[in-house]
């Protein structure tokens, strides 16, 4: 056991470190930074999509299709790029205010694109497209269920991972503080859920916290992993505001700390919850070997992408 924790503590170190200069060159320089940092976060935005799309029936060309569709969330609504509201962000080097990565968040996910006037052009190109795909593959797929199981899985991934990191990138300009702690979070979460489970795990709930998903989990690391989430979302995204340090202020309003000290938490077990489920749909252990004992990047983000996206709507409101 504890060579695994210092092999997993070890490439999580490696990890960082490659990592760390394009968050730092995405936040710091100018339109050049951004631009390396706009395509670092596609690339392993295509990376974790591959990961994924491997263990499919689907054939080279199809999942070379599929992953040049995914850019269509990056790319649509283009106002990120053409709107006089948004596109300063690629020359911004001061960050951005919380209430401006707001607008900007909204804009560049929901509104209607500059170019071609449709609203939401990711949500209705790409289950068409993946469907047509799928349509053309029927032959490979032992029933109709298996088939529909899968395609729901990768239009649901074809558009959740570059959403994700669509909005890391964002956060990544505004501020590396909100940056940090939308990984801080599920951190914690499962770092106290793991030593919890070890500690407490099954002495008062002899039941096991999702026995089919992941058997490993126990009730007792889950309720202490909840508690200590709940704690760190105020003691992150609200104090700051308490002590009028903008800088690190997330939440500013008392409807969003009780939410997101509510949501997150749970969003963090969820969100490893739900990688989970589609590894054994898929009859796997990782998405790859890419980083040794964490295996590939959605095994490594797969909390941190749900807080992400959670975090964003609870901004919105």
């Amino acid at each position: 056991m504890k060579k695994n924790i210092a092999k997993r503590a070890l490439s999580a170190s490696i990890l960082l470190l490659i990592i760390l200069p394009f968050f730092v060159t995405t936040n710091l320089f100018q339109k050049e930074g951004k631009i390396i940092g706009f395509i670092f976060y596609i690339c392993l935005s295509l990376l974790a999509l591959y990961e994924i799309l491997k263990h499919t029936k689907l054939n080279a060309v199809s999942i070379t299709l599929l992953l040049f569709l995914s850019l269509v969330v990056w790319f649509f609504p283009s106002n990120l790029f053409f709107s006089t509201d948004t596109n300063y962000i690629f020359n911004n080097t001061k960050g951005l205010k919380i209430d401006k990565l707001r607008e900007i968040m909204y804009e560049s996910l929901f509104v209607k694109d500059a170019i071609l006037n449709i609203v939401c052009v990711q949500f209705i190109v790409i289950p068409v497209i993946v469907m047509l795909i799928y349509s053309s593959n029927i032959k490979k797929y032992f029933n109709f269920k298996e088939m529909i199981i899968e395609y729901i899985i990768v239009t649901s991934m074809l558009l959740y991972i570059p959403i994700f990191l669509k909005i890391l990138f964002l956060f990544n300009i505004t501020n590396l503080y909100f940056l940090a702690i939308l990984f801080a979070i599920p951190v914690i979460v499962d770092t106290s859920g793991y030593f919890g489970g070890m500690l407490l795990g099954h002495k008062f709930i002899k039941r096991k916290f999702s026995p089919r998903i992941s058997p490993k989990k126990t009730w007792e690391g889950a309720i202490i992993s909840y508690i200590l989430g709940f704690i760190c979302v105020y003691l992150l995204f609200y104090l700051g505001h308490q002590l009028k340090k903008e800088q690190i202020t997330f939440f500013t309003k008392i409807p969003q700390l009780i939410i997101g000290m509510i949501i997150i938490p749970m969003l963090s077990i969820v969100g490893d919850l739900m990688f989970s489920l589609i590894k054994r749909i898929f009859k796997i252990k990782d998405y790859s070997n890419l980083i040794p004992g964490h295996g590939g990047i959605m095994d490594r983000f797969d909390s941190t992408s749900l807080v992400a996206i959670g975090v964003s709507i609870i901004l919105l409101i």
